[in-house]
């Protein structure tokens, strides 16, 4: 997200994303599996009509599922795994918690009822939170006034400048989402932040984000929809490249190097265990093979 032509528009992946979203919503409509009921909200005419129908649902779905095998599945995990992350957060009675890249996320307001005293800061491209802003309203959803929105270009912005003035304080404890961002930046964007959050936050701060692993042109097609998911962002994606990724087996070494520990790490078959397991105890389906989560905490002393 480094050029101009990014900043002029709204987030297409961030869009995608929603889209997805709501389509799992209304396919499954539970805490699990489609827990977003104000995604469909994000969406340009004439989505959110079309995906009331099983039919059409199922039409652009499939779509979806030929140019990007496994990125639903992928969506509906990592909304599992942040919604659980943000949950968590508030019954903790964690003072701060700071969206990296919100996008279209909605936890600010399906949570709204049981943040007490959390203090919520959204940070993400300009054009991007201005329709955000406008959804909301036109969708006449309260911003609560717990919630700060503030622009930012991670490529070329300040983390610390940009919260400072949002009112962030980095002796209270926080919670840091990532999600859906790192590997659309640079690496030494992604160190920055990375950086950041390990001194400039309280020591029981945490970082939960979800990334990509490195895989070779030689060995791409021995990892199910990573081909097809390269191809789609460069062909249909090019103000989003994906730039950055951790080669695999090397996170805990990566993330002590930013002066960061691994509290919790999931690689893509954890992924599906554990947020993709259907009632009748069926998997899902399988995510998009190169990413995965993790949460991580400053390493103190």
């Amino acid at each position: 997200m480094s050029n101009n032509t990014v900043e002029q528009k709204p987030s297409e992946s961030a869009s995608f994303a929603a889209l997805r979203r709501a389509i799992a919503h209304k396919e499954f409509n539970n805490h699990s599996l489609g827990p977003d009921y104000l995604a469909e909200y994000f969406l340009d005419s004439p989505a959110p009509f079309l995906i009331k129908f099983k039919i059409t649902r199922g039409m652009i779905k499939n779509r979806l599922d030929r140019f990007l095998p496994g990125l639903y599945e992928f969506v509906i995990a990592r909304t599992a795994f942040f919604d659980r992350t943000f949950a968590d957060a508030l019954k903790e009675g964690i003072p701060q918690i700071v969206l990296l890249g919100a996008g279209y996320d909605s936890r600010a307001y399906r949570f709204a009822s049981v943040n007490t005293a959390t203090q919520i800061i959204e940070l993400d491209i300009a054009p991007t939170q201005n329709r955000k802003k406008e959804c909301l309203q036109k969708a006449n959803i309260d911003i609560p006034d717990q919630v700060t929105f503030v622009p930012i270009d991670f490529n070329q912005d300040s983390s610390a400048d940009k919260l400072g003035g949002a009112g962030y304080e980095n002796h209270q404890e926080t919670l840091f989402l990532w999600e859906g961002v790192s590997y659309y930046l640079d690496p030494s964007s992604v160190d920055g932040t990375l950086e950041f959050v390990s001194q400039n936050s309280h020591p029981k701060s945490a970082i939960a984000f979800d990334y990509a692993t490195s895989i070779s042109s030689e060995n791409i097609d021995n990892f199910f929809g990573v081909r097809e998911f390269t191809q789609t962002m460069q062909k249909h994606h090019a103000d989003e490249q994906l730039l950055f990724s951790i080669d695999e087996g090397n996170t805990e070494s990566y993330l002590a190097g930013r002066g960061l520990k691994i509290v919790n790490h999931l690689d893509n078959k954890a992924i599906e265990s554990e947020f993709l397991m259907a009632e009748d105890g069926s998997l899902l389906g399988p995510i998009t093979e190169h990413f995965r989560f993790v949460l991580a905490s400053p390493i103190i002393g």
